[in-house]
């Protein structure tokens, strides 16, 4: 059974990171020939509409999850009904939801010149044609409410790996078309259409995949939840309503703040960094979300045992990504934005890099504790956590902000995630989850932050002594960052018990390719060899019928004769 949900995980994983590569390719062109074109106030637009966004998008209020740990029961049991009652459900919210959104967005509209700090003689838009933009953010916004419940089935399932395919094929084919409008057109309306259009297209794909895969969600279309499993829902709702507001607060509302206290180009320059951040994030999370339902599929009846023992497999992946993101990010960030993608004036100073990298590495390392939180469903557990972010997150973004400007606003929403979240979720899991203490594995998580930042920052330095410049220093800084973060690890980890699990694992892996490959080298000599076989029993035959034939040949002279 573990060795299934293995299998399973890794046929999300690699599916997921193949496609996923050649998605971010083209998103990066897109977005450069974006920036080249339109300019970083336009860059800033996009990073603003999509905080306002990520706002109003709290009235999904954590449906999905909620619904999704629902699923992992009745998935496992086979019992269709139940699962077809939860979708049904989930699609009138989600219905109901879109109304709320777009009612919500439009009262937005008539504020949005307020969100710019921007003096809008020196913009390349007006307010009017701001608001038409931001229409067409509240209808992709809309739409992806519409058919997208279907794939919350397919995840809770194990089957990650059909969305992420879905997704990042038709990302890569609209991408292709949202650069050649705009290298046509050099309009952004195209770009935003484009945006509408993709969305639109990839939500009806899931839709009639899940509609194929699971065709009982059409036979028990009439299907209602009972009383207690509404009960139930809800209690984790209003749970995951609360952490939706958290995770907003702390990366929604960054761009949001920068645009109204500094400048919208400002917004659009720190959205490069955030847009490199996602695109790693993209990757992590595949891993992450691939084992999600496993795991939650596990904790259904496993001990507390062994979901310790599972979680510090997981664990360990977590830290080994995130030490090797915090390095690469600290010293490739400016000279991969200046030197290979968006050209020179697209960056910050390095001590907002620093901080920057530091955000990102925190959401990193806390992907192996948060899932194991949600799997085992501790959405209430922690429910004070959200509130706690929201007051502290703003509250010292705004003061931080007025002492030290950009610097103030990153450092707020970086210190939150690292001294509030973290240590919350290591509690709640490790005191519910594996009833264990936790004072050791908090101490190793920021003894890990501690040598994650001394070494990308040590490095940072020792490249600068190359005084290399363009595709030269960035090609250096990569290769240094990731051969020795990776050899550093490598030698710290050698003799631990989980990095020779996973050398274990690996070893299995390639004995069965090879096992695989010598199979289909033996069956092909096998039907060799029976081809050559039959050859010459045909061989055989057409010489002796030969032969009978020059035999009857001669009985019939003689007798001529």
């Amino acid at each position: 059974m573990e060795q299934s949900r293995i299998n399973k995980s890794m046929r999300n994983t690699a599916v997921g990171m193949t496609s996923t590569v050649l998605n971010l390719i083209f998103q990066f062109i897109a977005r450069a020939v974006f920036v080249r074109l339109l300019g970083e106030a336009f860059n800033g637009v996009n990073g603003l509409f999509t905080s306002i966004l990520q706002v109003l998008n709290l009235a999904e209020l954590g449906f999905a999850s909620a619904i999704s740990f629902a699923l992992y029961k009745p998935l496992k049991e086979e019992n269709q009904e139940t699962a077809a009652a939860y979708m049904n459900y989930f699609a009138f919210v989600y219905r109901m939801i879109a109304i709320v959104v777009a009612i919500a967005g439009a009262i937005c509209i008539p504020f949005l010149q307020y969100l710019i700090a921007d003096d809008w003689s020196e913009l390349p838009f007006t307010i009017n044609q701001l608001r038409i933009y931001f229409v067409f953010y509240l209808a992709n916004t809309v739409c992806s409410y519409l058919l997208a419940y279907k794939r919350t089935i397919i995840t809770a399932d194990q089957k990650i790996y059909i969305t992420s395919l879905s997704d990042n094929l038709s990302s890569i084919i609209l991408s292709v078309v949202q650069i050649i409008l705009l290298l046509i057109t050099k309009n952004y309306f195209s770009f935003l259409a484009i945006m509408v259009a993709r969305t639109v297209i990839n939500n009806t794909i899931i839709h009639i995949i899940a509609s194929k895969k699971y065709p009982y969600l059409a036979t028990y279309r009439k299907a209602k939840l009972t009383k207690a499993q509404k009960e139930g829902l809800f209690q984790n709702i209003g749970a995951l309503m609360l952490h939706r507001v958290g995770t907003v607060v702390i990366f929604g509302v960054v761009s949001i703040i920068i645009s109204a206290m500094i400048s919208v180009e400002a917004s659009g320059i720190y959205s490069n960094y955030i847009t490199i951040i996602t695109g790693v994030d993209t990757f992590i999370n595949i891993i992450f979300n691939s084992i999600l339902a496993s795991v939650g599929n596990y904790c259904v009846d496993a001990s507390e045992e062994d979901k310790a023992r599972i979680f510090r497999k997981i664990d360990f992946i977590g830290a080994w990504i995130s030490i090797f993101s915090m390095v690469c990010f600290i010293n490739i960030f400016n000279t991969f934005i200046d030197n290979v993608w968006m050209g020179e004036g697209h960056t910050f100073e390095f001590y907002i890099v620093i901080i920057i990298s530091v955000s990102a590495y925190t959401s990193y390392l806390r992907k192996a504790v948060n899932v194991f939180k949600d799997a085992m469903g501790f959405f209430k557990k922690d429910w004070y956590k959200p509130v706690i972010n929201v007051v502290v997150g703003i509250g010292l973004a705004i003061l931080f902000g007025k002492l030290w400007g950009l610097f103030g606003i990153v450092l707020a929403f970086a210190m939150v995630p690292l001294f509030i979240s973290m240590p919350i979720e290591i509690v709640v899991t490790f005191k519910y989850g594996f009833n264990r203490k936790c004072g050791k594995y908090m101490l190793i998580q920021y003894l890990r932050t501690i040598f994650a930042l001394a070494f990308g920052v040590g490095l940072y330095y020792l490249c600068n002594l190359f005084k290399l410049s363009g595709i030269a220093d960035f090609i250096v800084r990569a290769v240094l960052s990731i051969v020795l973060s990776n050899v550093i690890l490598l030698l710290i980890n050698i003799k631990d018990e989980d990095f020779k699990y996973y050398v274990r694992l690996l070893k299995d892996i390639i004995r069965k390719i090879k096992n695989k490959l010598i199979k289909k080298k033996l069956s092909e000599t096998v039907g060799v060899l029976e081809k050559d076989d039959n050859k010459l029993i045909d061989d055989k035959n057409n010489s002796q019928d030969d032969i009978t034939d020059i035999e009857n040949a001669e009985k019939n002279k003689n007798k001529g004769d």
